[in-house]
């Protein structure tokens, strides 16, 4: 059995580590605090903001282990993580989100956008991201000279 000394660190094992780490350690705090919000906000924008965060986590699970779904499951992160952001601020214009708590949500939420980017030009540059191809595509002519 791995014990959790065993295993690298997360800053060790790489850029999916790293994000997988900072929105699972953020979750706790962002259910705390949609938690704190009024009744009139629980089944509208609490729950949209809390299930978008699962939404994130699980993206980011199957980016991780299924590497063919990996660049559609990185951009889809980057879309909820828009949407997270949109929501976050009417909580905050409505008066349920403390400037304070908007600040630290917003903070996480950017550096998981920027860790999603990392991860993303980290594929790219292993040449592993389908959103580039080092390669032609096989149905390009060839040139001919007239």
């Amino acid at each position: 059995m791995i014990q959790a000394a065993d295993r690298p660190s997360p800053r060790e094992a790489g850029p999916e580590l790293l994000v997988l780490a900072h929105w699972e350690a953020f979750i706790p705090w962002l259910l705390a605090c949609c938690g704190r919000w009024p009744r009139s906000a629980r089944f509208s924008l609490t729950q949209r903001i809390e299930n978008h965060a699962l939404d994130v986590l699980e993206l980011l699970v199957v980016a991780r282990y299924q590497p063919r779904q990996r660049a559609r499951s990185l951009q889809d992160v980057n879309l909820v993580l828009e949407r997270m952001r949109f929501l976050s601020r009417i909580a905050r214009t409505q008066g349920f989100m403390s400037m304070r708590a908007f600040d630290k949500a917003m903070r996480d939420i950017d550096e998981a956008g920027r860790m999603v980017w990392g991860w993303r030009q980290h594929l790219r540059s292993r040449g592993t991201g389908s959103t580039t191809s080092k390669q032609p595509p096989t149905h390009a002519r060839p040139e001919t000279s007239t």
